[in-house]
């Protein structure tokens, strides 16, 4: 089961980040309505998380170090949900980024990615627990 989990995670990651990364300026465009982050760091930024993911996706696929790759994704979700959370209680309507370029975003959108985010996270904590408890078996 945490293979398939992790196969599901690692690829996921690895996608998204390589998407961001190839179109490191779309995805910093798509970062300006986040009015909490100054727009002199929205470049940086958007390079920054799109390695991150690369990275977690890669370590999540490691067999020794896969709970650090695990322990990323839950973070980099935690932050997701939380931003995009902020962004739709304060009335921002705004495309995530994650895969593509959304065209037209939405609040259903927003809620869509929120939901997912939440079950990339619950797949992350599930790789770091199951092998500890099979381990208390």
């Amino acid at each position: 089961m945490t293979l398939a989990l992790r196969l599901i995670l690692g690829i996921t990651f690895l996608y998204a980040g390589i998407i961001k990364a190839s179109a490191s300026q779309a995805f910093a465009i798509a970062l300006l309505p986040f009015t909490f982050i100054d727009s002199m760091w929205t470049g940086p930024l958007a390079i920054g998380l799109a390695w991150m993911e690369i990275l977690a996706g890669v370590l999540v696929l490691a067999p020794r170090i896969y709970e650090a790759g695990a322990a990323m994704i839950a973070g980099l979700c935690l932050v997701f949900i939380a931003v995009l959370s902020w962004a739709l209680w304060n009335g921002y309507i705004v495309s995530c980024g994650c895969f593509r370029e959304d065209m037209a975003p939405s609040a259903a959108k927003m809620l869509l990615a929120i939901g997912r985010d939440i079950l990339l996270f619950a797949g992350a904590v599930a790789i770091m627990v199951i092998p500890r408890l099979r381990k208390n078996l």
